[in-house]
């Protein structure tokens, strides 16, 4: 579906990710972990939708990019779309990686950088509607400047004892006390046995493919219960 969407608001973390706040002219009905194709300077480019399926008056995007020219791009046609007040158009929703809201399964939810916007869908919809699965999230970024929403998930998994969030850090000083490395070999030191497990999954392509092929092989990840937008291209 085409729409037509006013940006209503774009705030700025000091990592310079940011989130932009789109009103589309009709409701948007989409599942937790789909994703909108933005029409930008004649090119359309994916970013996850980040809110709840049950608060979609407004879609919430996280702007940002390991190519820092294309979040660069990204960011500044926004801007101008805002101060401009200008009309941006979207194609959506799209995606099969959504939370399949069936299953009794524990969730494992990965992000790297700002695949967090993905999972923080999924997450969201889980604690608005009390679903009682156990939710571990696992975010892996570069370094602590790059954690832009880790007081909000240090406060969801304060007040929902089912939420367990692990923030891991691939650069850091000695002032850090939380996992270190990888997000991948956080996951494998802190899991034996990942079979009855559904793994939810976003972030650069080269972690996802490292995700399903090391989880398989090494902690009994059921490949048929891990789901990622990128599986289908790989």
């Amino acid at each position: 579906m085409i729409l037509n969407c006013k940006i209503i608001k774009i705030e700025a973390s000091e990592c310079n990710i940011f989130k932009v706040f789109i009103k589309p002219d009709k409701c948007l009905n989409f599942k937790a972990g789909q994703y909108v194709l933005a029409y930008l300077d004649g090119k359309k480019l994916p970013f996850s939708i980040a809110n709840c399926p049950t608060c979609n008056e407004l879609i919430e995007l996280h702007v940002g990019s390991s190519v820092k020219e294309t979040a660069v791009k990204s960011i500044s046609y926004f801007v101008d779309a805002f101060v401009n007040s200008d009309d941006i158009q979207i194609d959506a929703p799209h995606g099969n990686a959504w939370l399949r809201e069936g299953s009794n399964s524990p969730l494992l939810l990965i992000a790297g950088g700002t695949g967090l916007s993905y999972i923080n869908s999924i997450l969201s919809n889980c604690v608005n509607r009390n679903l009682p699965r156990s939710i571990y999230v696992y975010w892996g970024v570069n370094n602590i400047d790059l954690l832009y929403a880790d007081t909000q998930l240090k406060t969801l998994s304060s007040d929902f004892s089912n939420v367990k969030y692990v923030p891991v850090l691939e650069n850091f000083d000695n002032s850090w006390y939380g996992k270190k490395g990888n997000v991948i070999d956080a996951i494998i030191e802190d899991f034996c046995d990942l079979s009855d497990f559904d793994i939810y999954v976003c972030g650069p392509q080269g972690m996802t493919y490292s995700v399903r092929e090391k989880l398989t092989s090494l902690k009994k990840a059921n490949a048929d219960k891990m789901f990622a937008d990128a599986f289908a291209y790989m």
